[in-house]
């Protein structure tokens, strides 16, 4: 087997591998960091406080994300809430989304009928 070829390739693929990490991942986080810099800092200026949330805050989201199953007997909704409020954090904006295709699905058939 020849060993400086394979060393060759290698080398070849972890060099190509550092370089497409560096397009398709660090070039875009940048490219996003400089575009809400710049122009988080202008338009965020220009646009007052709603309900005690600045733009800035809407924008960076610092949003909590929990899938349940609706149809089961316990969800882990209010241990949920109540380890929230333990912890000290408020809730500015609770939404809730329909999870289970059913309620879905009739959802979209009473949007018809109207």
């Amino acid at each position: 087997m020849n060993y400086y070829a394979v060393k060759a390739i290698y080398l070849h693929e972890m060099d190509r591998l550092w370089r497409t990490l560096f397009q398709s991942i660090l070039s875009p986080v940048v490219s996003t960091s400089l575009y809400f810099i710049v122009f988080g800092s202008v338009i965020g200026r220009m646009i007052p406080e709603v309900s005690g949330v600045s733009y800035g805050s809407f924008i960076v989201g610092l949003s909590l994300i929990y899938a349940y199953n609706s149809q089961a007997k316990q969800t882990g909704i209010t241990n949920l809430l109540q380890d929230i409020r333990e912890a000290g954090m408020k809730l500015s904006d609770l939404n809730t989304e329909q999870g289970s295709l059913e309620d879905i699905f009739v959802s979209l058939v009473n949007k018809e009928k109207k």
